[in-house]
């Protein structure tokens, strides 16, 4: 076999890289946890790649009088559609590609709206307010609702202001619940109860603010433990299985279809970023930092990413929507 020199081989790795702009190339490492076992000493290196994410400045366009309040929920429909949960009366507001406003509804329905998750043609809404998960069509049309209404509580169908909701492989629903129950529920595609996992604390499956959830294909669940500064992970009937530190203060989670996980850490300490890890916990890239300028952000609080790789990060202090589109993936010089 003919050897390659230091040149060729170069050139080979940079290409490969350049063609994995979202793959786990990276050797940046995260710490992780297993359940009764001491933590694993290792040694945190830089971001073997950098996204080349720039901001599209001045994306969303509002109507003349209308101003966005704390944008705390966002996703993408699979016509490149935005829906953020950044209005006030009605608290779903749905964007073009280009940022164009073209609606907003939610009015009569959502008191105090959260995350916000589009799941084929359904768009899912937290309701912290009124203690609900609603499933709406893409129109904004009601179709039904998780959780006894404006009744807080820990029965089968009561949640304690819930944050964000997952659906797993085989359609069950896993609703992270939230800031007053500190737990997880899974619910039948139905609807009907299943089980709920956690309590509040800091030990491997307790929460402090479980905050946002994603399921990977192989059906493990990712858990926002915000007020921990830490991602769980678990088994869908509630096994813990790993825990990531290094994460900041996680308040967004979006998993790409790459199975790549962004993350956004709005810890207070800053700076004000987004992460991208693999499923082992590996740090591929971040950005970002704390401030009001295209391309900082300020409790960067949800995140979502549409079929281009275009991402886009819902601020609440900012009161924002900032857009950013993706160039190569660099090696780190």
């Amino acid at each position: 076999m003919k050897k390659q020199s230091k040149k060729s081989r170069k050139c080979s790795r940079r290409k490969f890289l350049e063609n994995c702009a979202l793959g786990a190339v990276t050797v940046g490492v995260m710490n992780s946890v297993g359940f009764g076992q001491a933590k694993e000493k290792r040694m945190e290196r830089k971001p073997a790649l950098r996204f080349d994410y720039k901001p599209v400045v001045g994306w969303a366009k509002t109507p003349e009088g209308m101003a966005l309040v704390g944008v705390n929920g966002i996703d993408v429909d699979r016509r490149g559609r935005v829906y953020a949960a950044g209005g006030e009366k009605n608290a779903i507001c749905v964007f073009a590609p280009d940022g164009t406003f073209l609606k907003a509804w939610g009015e009569g329905v959502i008191q105090e709206k959260h995350q916000t998750r589009i799941f084929g043609d359904k768009v899912y809404v937290a309701d912290t307010g009124l203690h609900q998960i609603y499933e709406f069509n893409l129109d904004g049309k009601l179709l039904r609702a998780f959780g006894t209404r404006g009744k807080a509580g820990v029965g089968k169908n009561e949640f304690n202001k819930p944050t964000d909701v997952a659906i797993g492989p085989g359609g069950d629903f896993f609703i992270t619940d939230g800031y007053g129950n500190r737990r997880v529920v899974r619910l039948a595609p139905d609807g009907s109860f299943r089980l709920a996992w956690g309590s509040e604390g800091s030990k491997p499956g307790q929460f402090v603010d479980p905050h946002n959830i994603v399921i990977d294909k192989a059906g493990r669940v990712y858990v926002a433990d915000r007020g921990n500064d830490r991602i769980q992970v678990f088994t869908t009937d509630g096994r813990f299985l790993r825990q990531w530190t290094n994460v900041g203060k996680p308040y967004g989670l979006f998993l790409t279809p790459d199975e790549v996980l962004f993350v956004s850490d709005g810890n207070p300490k800053g700076p004000h970023r987004i992460l991208a890890l693999d499923l082992a916990g590996n740090l591929l890239a971040q950005f970002g930092s704390t401030g009001q300028a295209p391309g900082q952000f300020d409790v960067p609080h949800s995140i979502a990413l549409d079929a281009d790789k275009n991402l886009y990060v819902a601020e609440v202090n900012n009161k924002r929507i900032q857009k950013f589109t993706l160039g190569a993936a660099r090696e780190r010089e």
